[in-house]
């Protein structure tokens, strides 16, 4: 299971009122990767936080002050300076939340291949290289061989003939 499938999982797990179960292979790849476990504490310690808080509802004046105060604004109040100054700061924070909720949720890079298998794609590596080399040196041989096999007589390479070659 992917890092990003493991946490579309414990988002799932920890949105509902209840704390759902995490799959059988969820629960695997959080015990073997260490992001995916952080973010399941981290997830785990929010939602418990936030359930331990109390639940009062909003006094009644309150919300007639928010009912009053919506009524009363008006379609150009974002032209006032006051408005624009709002209309800036939700837009600045907006950015903010957007920017941080990116670097937490971005998804890390992969990791790099361990000192191990580096060493060992090195070793391996040497292998090929060592069974190139001796096979372009017994090609250069047989090469080598076979020129002066055809090209120069057996007297110039020092071999005695065991029978001349015949002429038509």
């Amino acid at each position: 299971m992917t890092c990003e499938e493991t946490r579309r999982h414990i988002h799932e797990a920890h949105d509902d009122d209840r704390t759902a179960a995490l799959p059988e292979l969820a629960r695997a790849h959080i015990a073997a990767c260490t992001a995916c476990r952080d973010l399941e504490v981290d997830l785990r310690s929010l939602t418990d936080a936030l359930r331990a808080l109390p639940h009062a509802p909003l006094p009644a004046d309150a919300l007639d002050a928010v009912w009053r105060e919506t009524i009363r604004s008006r379609p150009g109040a974002a032209s006032t300076p006051m408005g624009f100054w709002r209309l800036a700061a939700a837009v600045v924070v907006t950015v903010l939340s957007a920017t941080s909720l990116y670097f937490v949720f971005a998804p890390a890079p992969p990791p790099g291949p361990s000192p191990v298998e580096l060493a060992r794609a090195s070793a391996q590596a040497e292998m090929v290289f060592g069974y190139t080399a001796r096979a372009l040196a017994a090609t250069r041989d047989a090469a080598t061989d076979r020129v002066l096999a055809s090209k120069v007589s057996p007297a110039v390479r020092g071999v005695a003939a065991s029978h001349a070659p015949r002429r038509p």
